[in-house]
């Protein structure tokens, strides 16, 4: 059995995710908003991490109702998703119509 102390470390640092996250997108975010386009941006990545944030986030979701103990997988695993939606939104809306199949 793992010890507690290190337990608490583990959902601490898990939980510390989606700030991080933040910060790391937060800059794509800014650039894509001030220059106003997404053409070097592929939409279809972002799709691609849209479909593996919502494989994690069900396989959190399984952990916690099999195990009754996982909400800071869950909670990262929703906001990691919540931050890759909102970037292919951001990617989508400052495509030119032309190139939008990117």
């Amino acid at each position: 059995m793992v010890p507690e102390p290190i337990v608490h470390l583990a959902n601490l640092l898990q939980t510390s995710v989606p700030l991080l996250s933040l910060i790391a997108y937060f800059p794509q975010w800014s650039k894509i908003i001030r220059s106003r386009t997404s053409t070097a941006i592929s939409a279809r990545s972002w799709l691609l991490w849209g479909c593996t944030g919502s494989f994690t986030l069900f396989y959190a979701i399984v952990q916690l109702l099999l195990n009754d103990r996982g909400w800071p997988l869950v909670i990262s695993s929703v906001t990691g998703l919540v931050f890759v939606i909102m970037t292919l939104l951001l990617v989508l809306k400052f495509r030119p119509r032309a190139s939008r199949d990117n």
